[in-house]
């Protein structure tokens, strides 16, 4: 186990509270937004589909970035 200096648990804490931020607007403000948008839109067939997949693809990059910003620390 690799014992964290003064500085760097600072910087572990803020990282972490920058994701909480992100994740809350995200889940809180974003997504719901755009789910809101898609469903109130006139299209059909295939464009309604694939912007159904948008919300999706919201949620599958915040976790990639989550994801990439913790093993880029370690």
């Amino acid at each position: 186990m690799k014992i964290l200096k003064k500085g760097q648990q600072g910087g572990m804490v803020n990282f972490f509270i920058g994701i909480l931020v992100v994740v809350i607007i995200a889940v809180g403000a974003v997504i719901p937004t755009v789910q809101d948008v898609i469903t109130n839109s006139t299209l059909t067939g295939t464009s309604k589909t694939l912007l159904l997949l948008v919300p999706l693809l919201l949620v599958v990059v915040v976790i990639i970035a989550i994801v990439g910003g913790i093993t880029s620390r370690g």
